[in-house]
């Protein structure tokens, strides 16, 4: 996955404010109307890094419960870098100039399940911890120059480039492990007394480990196997092995 950067300073203090407001409603308790502690199953919609997407929870405990959601986004971009060097013209070969381009689609659709701990009773603050059923993944495609001796592609070791007309498209894929352990912290803030509908935050990481990585060519055997390998392990290299999870949505109680 290309790597990104998220400023989670705001979402941190989102989090915290929730948290005091729901520590201070349990404090007046005892000066407003009765009001339960807490409604035990939630319904949400989200979105957030992992994508659009729905949650179902249960607080089957004062300081326990569990939860289980699904998320999905899609998103197609032209001209990304690739990791490739790319050398216009065959008289270029000891002085690579240009980068290669690639064609992207970036895949999200995962499952989280987790376990919630409240460590306040009357709080909505909660530690969850679980996994993400992970079907994240990016496809990509190099497109080939049409003439020949034209654009050469150096794939891996080999320093003299291959002519890309004759390999063809380059394809990419790149898929994370399909089973991700994931940690968050998360809050709610209901907007009326009998806390039925809130408004959520939770901010998180996944780890995702090192990703599957996979090249192939449009002409086959017409790039070493060797330099495809090195290729995909160089991009196996720089792919980052966690994931941040920020989220927010509605949620409805009962």
């Amino acid at each position: 996955m290309t790597k990104s950067r998220f400023y989670l300073l705001p979402a941190g203090v989102l989090l915290w404010g929730m948290a005091s407001v729901g520590a201070q409603t349990a404090g007046t308790a005892d000066s407003a109307p009765e009001a339960p502690a807490y409604q035990p199953f939630s319904l949400g919609a989200e979105a957030g890094t992992p994508g659009f997407g729905g949650s179902i929870s249960w607080r089957f405990a004062d300081h326990f419960g569990v939860r289980a959601g699904f998320n999905y986004f899609s998103y197609s971009s032209s001209g990304d870098e690739f990791l490739g060097e790319k050398i216009e013209a065959q008289d270029q070969l000891q002085n690579p100039t240009g980068v290669a381009t690639i064609n992207t689609k970036l895949h999200l659709m995962s499952e989280p399940l987790g376990l919630d701990i409240y460590p306040w009773r009357k709080s909505t603050f909660r530690i969850t911890v679980g996994i993400m059923l992970n079907q994240n993944e990016q496809t990509g495609v190099v497109p080939a120059d049409p003439v020949a001796q034209q654009t050469y592609y150096v794939i891996g070791n080999n320093p003299l480039g291959y002519d890309s007309a004759a390999i063809g498209d380059l394809t990419m894929k790149i898929k994370q492990q399909p089973v991700s352990p994931y940690v968050s912290i998360g809050a709610s803030y209901f907007f009326d007394k009998a806390k039925h509908w809130s408004l959520g935050g939770e901010i998180g990481v996944a780890y995702t480990g090192n990703p599957d990585v996979t090249l192939s060519t449009g002409t086959p055997n017409s790039v070493n196997p060797a330099d495809l390998d090195a290729e995909a392990q160089k991009m196996q290299a720089n792919a980052w092995k966690f994931f941040p999870i920020l989220r927010i949505g509605v949620n409805y109680s009962f």
